[in-house]
């Protein structure tokens, strides 16, 4: 595949991302939502795709690629990439260089190829490093711990409305029809997608006529679902890749993702490992997202996945919130942490990614923590939870008291 340059991305040409709510990013790290020509954002409640890959908004998103600049909308890779990581517009280049046609780069579009569905915020948890944008069940705890006369106008009940915009909407299926025969490559997230039905029927639909063969399916999941119904479908597909979000061990891992049970997500796992041994087209992943809560432990966390055989492995990056990025840490734990790392050896398979994690977390501008040290101590009241008790090098290394 020939592109203009090495900081090209092939995205905004032959991709789009739904989000949890119904708005539209080239991508799911895109700092901007996609605006129609009167400024204001699109919605998949009304929207169709062609009209928001026609429009001006995406259009200037091409020509600054095609002209060699590095947008700012796409700052996390560009963030990641100059601290030595392969970023998200690079995987993607690996992942789909086979599938695009060597054709010229214009500012037109390119057939859709790749969707990347957030099919509204259903989910049983309420992650730390998550929201009421992402999370039902997150919304429902905000709601919960407000007056009701303020409820009706929050932030958290406005997302729990917009996030059930895939129930509301019959023409937004009827547009992932009109695309099916182009596409190569979906990706499903959340919410947590195994507890979203109607992708089932949707991938039913790609079966019945007969091209999942040629379509690939990448999941994230929480790990906390078993889709029995799915295995007669997902037989049909290319590649059924299923990446578990495991960001952290046992109790660490419940205080991160309040409602798991350890023990229940290790025991699907090895239903899903089952599963594999059954279906060669199924692959399963790990997609380690590094953020403030865990970032200490990763070296815990990376022997323990070495065991666990999976097909792949991704160390995420978390951006945003700021606070909960590890490039925002105070100087001193970075300093501490940077020290544990450097002196508590990881498998030597994940050891570039950990000192690329160390060096995106030093190049970035540190803060004082209050507001981080703020955030976890309101939840912390809110779930009756302690940092210190579950993590205390960590509430240690943070100055954190409750």
């Amino acid at each position: 595949m020939n592109l203009p340059h090495d900081k090209f991305c092939i995205l905004p040409w032959i991709s789009l991302e739904a989000s949890p709510i119904g708005t539209v990013r080239p991508c799911c790290l895109a700092d901007d939502e996609i605006l129609d020509n009167n400024g204001n954002k699109f919605e998949l409640s009304t929207a169709n795709f062609v009209d928001i890959q026609i429009s001006d908004h995406m259009r200037d998103l091409r020509i600054k690629f095609l002209a060699g600049n590095r947008p700012e909308t796409c700052r996390k890779c560009w963030n990641e990439e100059d601290a030595g990581r392969k970023s998200k517009r690079m995987h993607t280049l690996d992942r789909l260089k086979h599938s695009v046609k060597d054709e010229p780069w214009t500012t037109d579009a390119k057939p859709l190829m790749f969707l990347d569905l957030k099919l509204g915020n259903i989910c049983n948890l309420k992650c730390r490093i998550c929201g009421s944008w992402s999370s039902s069940q997150f919304a429902t705890e905000e709601l919960n711990f407000m007056p009701r006369a303020e409820q009706k106008s929050s932030h958290a009940y406005q997302m729990l409305r917009a996030g059930a915009w895939p129930r509301k909407n019959a023409q937004f299926w009827s547009q992932i029809d009109t695309v099916l025969t182009d596409i190569r490559y979906i990706e499903f997230t959340g919410g947590e997608p195994f507890m979203i039905a109607e992708h089932f029927a949707m991938l039913q639909g790609i079966v019945d006529r007969g091209i999942a063969h040629q379509v690939e399916i990448h999941y994230n999941t929480n790990g906390t679902q078993y889709p029995e119904k799915a295995i007669e479908i997902w037989r049909h597909f290319k590649t059924v890749e299923i990446a578990f979000s495991i960001d952290d061990l046992d109790q660490r891992f419940e205080y991160q993702r309040t409602n798991a049970v350890w023990t229940e997500v290790c025991d699907n796992l090895e239903r899903f490992r089952q599963l594999r041994t059954q279906y060669p087209n199924i692959q399963l992943q790990c997609c380690s997202t590094v953020n403030v809560f865990n970032v200490r432990y990763i070296d815990q966390l990376a022997w323990w996945i070495s065991e666990q055989n999976f097909n792949f492995v991704y160390w995420n990056i978390m951006h945003d919130a700021w606070y909960f990025s590890i490039a925002t840490l105070p100087d001193a734990a970075k300093t501490a942490i940077t020290h544990h790392l450097r002196f508590n050896a990881a498998p030597a398979c994940y050891q570039q990614d950990i000192n690329g994690v160390i060096d995106f977390m030093n190049g970035g501008a540190s803060t004082d923590g209050s507001v981080l040290r703020s955030n976890i101590a309101e939840l912390d009241r809110k779930r009756n939870q302690d940092l210190k008790k579950v993590a205390p090098e960590l509430a240690d290394i943070l100055g954190y008291e409750n």
